[in-house]
Order: structure tokens, then C-alpha cells, then sequence
């Protein structure tokens, strides 16, 4: 079976930035991937257009290698998923009989936008371990798959969505992460260390797509399976940063402490350090002392806004106050603090984002990125966007993207009493104001985690004229953006 990661929306960002965003590491296909090849003993092909873009050419052989009857499954965000169709309608030229299946939030969420694409056969919603294992199944034995729990398709032109498929108690069922399928690559993901000890959120944020796919509910790996993961990245792979990419690190404080006190046991502490994402109430000097015994790197937050009234309305479910006493405590133990704001939230005035970005100058903060509110599909933010009649949707979800006002001006959200250029022009200033620091470009330039957890940079890019001539490049997109914007804001 082949498992395609597609590329992001080609309008969606300059060609120029392109070399230095931090490429994502497909987590969802490499589990997708594990689950085939363990219990269905399927061989899985897996394709990451982030790192090898496919061509006409190259999805012919692809395609030509498979056995029949053939597969192929998309893993969908909202801002890859008019690549998917794509090559969706590609796959369909070359094989008729090929089953197209998409996957993700976006198939969550958009399931009959997905199957009216051409090219798609079948949207699976919610967690796809189960499902795609039970469809594969049915396809290599020729039968129905009509039954299945999970699964969107068409039947005589007409969409039929079956009954959703209950969520995954037990995450010890699925196989190991197959970072072999990732390790020829490893040079082109700064997370190779990337670690899942948890899935789901019991909070529901009105900007989180995510709980599309795993509700409010809240499940974890034991201890023992994520330090074997953790021991085969340091070991095996010498792996210097471990990225827990979980929603939330510390929903159980007694099993993060339990986890970290197995990571220095282990001795991994003394191998690596660790990054992890957490909510600010959840922060005690207990917990930090805790992250700084082990080895915690970064504790990353979403401080979101630095006004009461609208960290309310996005229903974070904590106060201001807790988020920047986080950043003090974090600072007092010693642990660098990343964090991100969103500008563009509903009703936000313009006095309330400069509120942000000035408190967000004043905090010892060691990276900060602020985005514009993106109102992806299946959020509550998404609703409140269409009611207001402000949602503007290009071609493709091509500006669904939260660092999309660096390159265009059709962002799809502005509050109502904001103008784009207005809202952009802030959001660009306040990232320039905070990061345009000498201990902040230091950081950018020459540590392997920085430019708000987004641009990256080569190791030792100091010595190549090809890297300098790439960043001269950037530079001049930017110098040329920024002109833009100072004259957005002497419009105002």
C-alpha cells in the first residue's frame, strides 16, 4: 500500500521560505504505517512530498510497483488537501481500479468535499488505525466495505457517512513508531526525535481542529512504551532533542512526573533534552523542577492573548494571570519558554493586540511567534467566521495558513472593526518588534530551535554560498513585505 503525505498548497507560501520552514514529521502516516505492517503484514510504501515532491513520472512507478488491487491513502490537513485531490485525479488516469482513501482532520470534518474531488473513493473520519486495516482487508479479499464503522463513500451519487468509529482505549494496541521508514530522511526533519505519549485534549479551544478527531477524550501510552521509544531514538539514532508532540504533556501531572522520573532513571537525560507543550495552569515550580531534572529544554505554550476578556471567548479555560506566572516560574528554574499568540480573534480591537504584543516584549520569553486566527474547518471559530459573514475562503483553502499574511493580503478571518491590511500590518510589526533583538536573531541563526519554532536553518549554513545566497533571498522577500505593511499601517 502507498501512504502519501501531500504538499501544502503551492500559493500558500513564498518559493523563497520554503527552503527554511520547519518541516513537519508525518506522525499520523508513520502510526497509519506501523498498524498496516504489524497486523495486516501489508508492505508500506511511505511518500512525504515535504521532502520529495512527487512527478508525473514518479507516481507512474510508484503506482506500477504496487501489487493488485491497489491502494493508495492520503493523509489530509486543510492546506494540503487540493494536493491530495490532485493527485487523487492522477492516480485515477493511470489506475482506474486504484482505491483512493483520504484520511485526517480534513476528511474528519470535510468528508463530502473530499469524495466530491476526483479521484477520492473513500473519506475516513476520526482515528484511522482500525478502519483502514478492516477496508484493507475487504479490498484484498474482494469484498464490501459498505459496513464499515468510520468511513464516508458514495453510494449511487448519493454520500452516505457510517456510524463513527469509538476512539482507541488502549494506545499500547498500536506497534512502535517505524522511524526506519522516516531514517533515510532524517536529515530534512529537525523533529526526528519526535516522541507520542498521549493522544486527545480534555479542553476544547474554539480554534483546535483537532478535537475533531479525538473529542474531549484523553488517553496515554504506559510509561514503559514511551521509554522504549525514547531509548531507541537516543540509542539507535543519537538522537539530541526529543519532541513530545503531545496536545497536552501534563493533563496527568502523576503520570508526566512518573514519565520523567523513568527518562532519568534511564539516564536519557543525560543523552538528550526534551521539548514539550503544556497549558500555563498547569505549571507549579514542582513540575518544572521535575522538567529541569530530566532535561526539559523548552516548555512551550499557547498564551494566545494577554487580554482576559478574549482568552475567555477562545474558552482556553485559563486566566492570563496563570500563563505569564508559567513564564516567570519557567524563567526563575532556568527553562527556555516558546510560545504563540493569535491576533484576529472575534471582536479583538486593534488596543487589545498592541496590549499583546507589548506585554509579550516585557515577559522573559526566549521565542515568541504571534499568528493570525485561522477559523479551520470543524472549530467553533469556523461557525462563528461564517454567521459573521467574514469568512473569505480562497481556491483550494490556499490561505489557510497561519503565517499566510506574510505573503498575501486574503487572509480568512478578520474581527469585524478590523481591516486586513490593518490586522496584517499588526501581526507583521509585532513579530518584527519582538524578534528583530540581538540574543533573538543569535538565537535564529545559530541554535537548531528557533525562529518561533517555524524557520529553520542548516547546520553550519555559514559555510555554504549556496545556504547565504537562499537566506539573501528570504531576506529581500521580507525587506519587501515589510515596506507593504508600514504602508498598510500609514493608511490607517
Amino acid at each position: 500500500m502507498i501512504l502519501i503525505n501531500p504538499s501544502i498548497h503551492a500559493e500558500s507560501q513564498s518559493s523563497a521560505i520554503t527552503p527554511f520552514i520547519y518541516n513537519t514529521f508525518p506522525t499520523g502516516l508513520g502510526v497509519i504505517a506501523s498498524y498496516l505492517r504489524e497486523y495486516d503484514k501489508e508492505e508500506v510504501r511511505l511518500f512525504d512530498e515535504q521532502i520529495h515532491p512527487f512527478t508525473d513520472e514518479t507516481l507512474e512507478r510508484a503506482l506500477a510497483e504496487e501489487k493488485d488491487p491497489k491502494m493508495v491513502g492520503f493523509s489530509l490537513l486543510t492546506i494540503n488537501s487540493a494536493r491530495a485531490f490532485q493527485l487523487a485525479g492522477r492516480i485515477k488516469k493511470i489506475d482506474p481500479k486504484a482505491l483512493v482513501v483520504v484520511g485526517g482532520i480534513h476528511a474528519t470534518v470535510l468528508p463530502e468535499e473530499c469524495l466530491a474531488a476526483e479521484g477520492v473513493d473513500v473519506a475516513i473520519r476520526r482515528e484511522g488505525e482500525i478502519t483502514l486495516s478492516e477496508l484493507l482487508k475487504c479490498v484484498r479479499q474482494g469484498k464490501t466495505f459498505e459496513h464499515l464503522e468510520g468511513i464516508s463513500y458514495r453510494r449511487n451519487g448519493k454520500f452516505v457517512h457510517n456510524p463513527d468509529r469509538p476512539v482507541i482505549e488502549d494506545l499500547d494496541i498500536l506497534p512502535p513508531f517505524p522511524y526506519d521508514l522516516f531514517e533515510k530522511n532524517r536529515e530534512s526533519y529537525r523533529d526526528f526525535g519526535t516522541v507520542i505519549s498521549s493522544r486527545g485534549c480534555p479542553f476544547d479551544c474554539i480554534f483546535c481542529s483537532q478535537r475533531a478527531i479525538t473529542g474531549r477524550r484523553y488517553r496515554a501510552f504506559s510509561d514503559e512504551r514511551v521509554l522504549d521509544e525514547i531509548g531507541l531514538l537516543v540509542n539507535k539514532y543519537g538522537v539530541e532533542t526529543v519532541w513530545f508532540m503531545d496536545d497536552n504533556f501534563v493533563v496527568n501531572k502523576k503520570r508526566a512526573f512518573s514519565l520523567m522520573d523513568g527518562i532519568i532513571k534511564a539516564g536519557y537525560n543525560q543523552k538528550a533534552g526534551f521539548v514539550a507543550e503544556m497549558r500555563g495552569e498547569s505549571v507549579t515550580y514542582d513540575l518544572l523542577y521535575k522538567m529541569k531534572e530530566a532535561n526539559f529544554k523548552i516548555m512551550s505554550l499557547g498564551m494566545e492573548t494577554l487580554v482576559p476578556r478574549l482568552l475567555a471567548l477562545v474558552e482556553k479555560g485559563e486566566t492570563v494571570e496563570e500563563n505569564i506566572r508559567a513564564v516567570q516560574m519557567a524563567h526563575e528554574v532556568g527553562l527556555s519558554t516558546s510560545t504563540t499568540f493569535i491576533f484576529g480573534i472575534p471582536s479583538e480591537t486593534r488596543e487589545e493586540r498592541l496590549e499583546t504584543a507589548r506585554g509579550a516584549r516585557k515577559l522573559p520569553l526566549d521565542d515568541c511567534r504571534f499568528n493570525v486566527a485561522v477559523p479551520y474547518p470543524g472549530t467553533k471559530l469556523y461557525e462563528i467566521a461564517i454567521k459573521e459573514g467574514r469568512l473569505k475562503v480562497k481556491p483550494g483553502w490556499s490561505n489557510f495558513n497561519v503565517q499566510s499574511y506574510m505573503f498575501m493580503n486574503d487572509i480568512p478571518y478578520t474581527p469585524e472593526g478590523t481591516s486586513r491590511e490593518e490586522l496584517i500590518h499588526d501581526t507583521y510589526m509585532a513579530n518584527l518588534r519582538f524578534n528583530f533583538r540581538y540574543k533573538v536573531i543569535k538565537s535564529w541563526l545559530f541554535s537548531p530551535i528557533s525562529g518561533g519554532m517555524v524557520l529553520t536553518l542548516p547546520k553550519h549554513w555559514y559555510f555554504s554560498p549556496r545556504e547565504i545566497g537562499k537566506l539573501l533571498s528570504l531576506a529581500f522577500l521580507f525587506g519587501k513585505r515589510f515596506f507593504q505593511v508600514v504602508l498598510y499601517g500609514f493608511r490607517r
